[in-house]
């Protein structure tokens, strides 16, 4: 009878354990389903909100373009300006000399070819000088005196060049 009891009792243990395991296995499948379907929705969600943010992104662009263009004239120079003082308050004094020494030599090239063109009208304007009195529409006494103004002119702005390139090396 010992026997029989056992195999019984044994059979409920493993009717018992395979219906547990049953149930483990539904709710573990239920379960990774569930998940499942919950990461497929994000996914398929995932190119929307990429479109969504290119769009606000291209928004944007087109807004600062907008704005970019409405500043002009005066206002861009103020702007520029500010913008400007703004970055100067977080440079070192070394920097901000630095920066004030290529200022000045930026300055000073500036100047530099606005007297080489100067240098280079005058030329011209003895070149035309010289032609007009050639064709007899000047006088030999007017042809001397608007070239020997214009030599003296040429004269000290080739000074003036000798001194600025001599100053920047």
């Amino acid at each position: 009878m010992v026997s029989f009891i056992d195999v019984a009792n044994m059979k409920d243990v493993l009717w018992s354990v395979i219906m547990l395991g049953t149930l483990f296995y539904m709710i573990i499948f239920i379960s990774v389903n569930h998940l499942h379907s919950q990461i497929e929705r994000k996914v398929k969600l995932i190119p929307v909100r990429l479109k969504a943010m290119s769009l606000n992104l291209k928004t944007i662009s087109i807004g600062l373009m907008k704005d970019n263009s409405d500043i002009t004239g005066r206002e861009k120079d103020q702007v520029v300006e500010e913008v400007k003082k703004i970055s100067n308050l977080w440079k070192s004094r070394r920097e901000q000399l630095q920066m004030g020494y290529w200022e000045k030599m930026e300055a000073r090239a500036d100047e530099l070819t606005k007297l080489q063109e100067q240098k280079a009208h005058l030329e011209e304007l003895i070149k035309r000088t010289k032609v007009k009195y050639h064709k007899r529409e000047l006088d030999e006494e007017s042809f001397r005196e608007i070239v020997k103004d214009y030599q003296k002119q040429l004269m000290e702005i080739n000074v003036k060049i000798w001194e600025l390139e001599k100053n920047l090396g």
